[in-house]
């Protein structure tokens, strides 16, 4: 499942910060599959991968998990939960998430977490560059799914995680997790797919897409 190559805030924030942080963490062990939380759950805690990894999404009636993204070591999630919509209103978890592995998080209190923001600026900057590079990349995927073809965001979607990553060319993740994030259908991902694998700017294998061409894939991406 994507990680999209997004920054992890624990390689984004200053060494003595990151020091501070895991010294009034609580760490949990989760093992794999267990849910952390639902959606509608208070984001009352930030937490962050220590090891193993966390798969984000929603239960579908008829299809169960539906797995939206995956954030490995040094990523977070919940930092919202210091910004409450209303005084003493905790900001509701949006998606459910799930342990992938042997899996181990270190969580902090919002209320701690909001103290950190008032008095050491280094945190802010920290979340604000992991976040604003998460908006980016949402905006960029909304923009195509409001004016362009089912193809031509696929095209897009394999470009965008080809710029972003920068651990390898190997993309773990089979044509029906592309059809699931993106909401096309398996067969025009299918035709896709083959058809960029014959220009040969990507090769598929079992469970996993290999970028062959960056010039190439880049060329037929819509950057417009």
């Amino acid at each position: 499942m994507f990680d999209f190559g997004l920054p992890a805030f624990f390689d984004v924030l200053a060494e003595p910060q990151r020091t501070s942080l895991k010294s009034m963490a609580r760490q949990k062990t989760y093992r794999d599959g267990e849910t952390l939380h639902h959606p509608g759950d208070p984001a009352d805690t930030m937490g962050w991968v220590e090891s193993g990894a966390i798969v984000f999404g929603k239960y579908l009636e008829d299809e169960g998990f539906h797995a939206l993204v995956r954030l490995g070591p040094g990523h977070h999630f919940g930092e919202f939960g210091a910004l409450p919509t209303k005084p003493g209103l905790p900001v509701p978890r949006r998606l459910a998430a799930v342990s992938e592995g042997r899996t181990v998080v270190n969580e902090i209190s919002s209320e701690r977490l909001t103290e950190i923001f008032a008095t050491d600026t280094e945190y802010l900057r920290a979340f604000h560059v992991v976040t604003t590079a998460r908006l980016a990349l949402v905006l960029e995927l909304y923009d195509d799914a409001r004016r362009l073809s089912a193809r031509q965001r696929i095209i897009n979607f394999l470009a965008v995680i080809d710029r972003m990553r920068n651990d390898g060319r190997v993309m773990d993740c089979t044509q029906a997790d592309i059809s699931r994030v993106l909401g096309i259908s398996k067969v025009t991902v299918n035709q896709t797919l083959r058809a960029l694998t014959e220009k040969g700017v990507i090769s598929i294998g079992y469970g996993a897409v290999r970028f062959e061409d960056r010039e190439g894939l880049s060329a037929l991406a819509d950057r417009a």
